[in-house]
């Protein structure tokens, strides 16, 4: 990573007030397509496009062309087919690190912003687990409720999202998610 990679300090700039940040002196960075402060700038009129403490976030991955992966298969109890999906995308950002990515896609989500949240609605059975908002998403059977463990379904080569790329399309649905989205989870990458 390049030392100026390391001194920036990524924002969360909604693009309705783009035009605010630039104003203020933040910087737009073309490969992540985000806005970010030098470390070395005083944060203070950032402080609104800062998320928790010294701008850490629970988000580790930010992306604006994010996607639904869909698939069917056996429920692990019932053997009755369900659909599963996952969070994939074309491109994004690794928050923590500030560095672009590429073809991923994201197993155990622990955590998801309010635009991903409403959008996953339309896909009832993949929802947080328990009534806590500790808990990680998974996808459930609708007919017998059993959680569908993501580690049978990323893990290994013949697993439905192991190596996932658009070229799956055949056996996989994709849907464009809307806007920015933020969440967290295990990150893999296209083979």
């Amino acid at each position: 990573m390049s030392a100026t990679m390391m001194d920036r300090i990524y924002l969360y700039v909604a693009p309705e007030e783009y035009a605010e940040a630039k104003a203020s002196g933040a910087h737009w960075d073309d490969d992540s397509k985000r806005w970010y402060i030098r470390s070395d700038m005083a944060q203070g009129k950032f402080s609104q496009w800062l998320e928790g403490e010294e701008g850490e976030t629970e988000f580790g991955v930010e992306s604006e062309e994010a996607l639904v992966a869909a698939a069917r298969l056996a429920c692990v109890n019932c053997r009755e087919r369900i659909e599963v999906i996952c969070i994939c995308g074309e491109r994004g950002l690794d928050v923590e690190l500030g560095e672009p990515l590429t073809r991923f896609v994201v197993s155990h989500v622990g955590a998801a912003d309010e635009a991903l949240t409403a959008q996953l609605a339309h896909w009832p059975f993949f929802r947080r687990s328990g009534e806590s908002e500790g808990g990680s998403f998974g996808n459930y059977c609708p007919h017998c409720g059993a959680l569908q463990d993501d580690m049978r379904l990323h893990s290994e080569p013949g697993d439905v999202f192991f190596g996932l790329s658009l070229e799956d399309a055949a056996e996989i649905e994709f849907t464009p998610l809307q806007g920015r989205v933020r969440l967290s989870g295990d990150l893999s990458f296209e083979v």
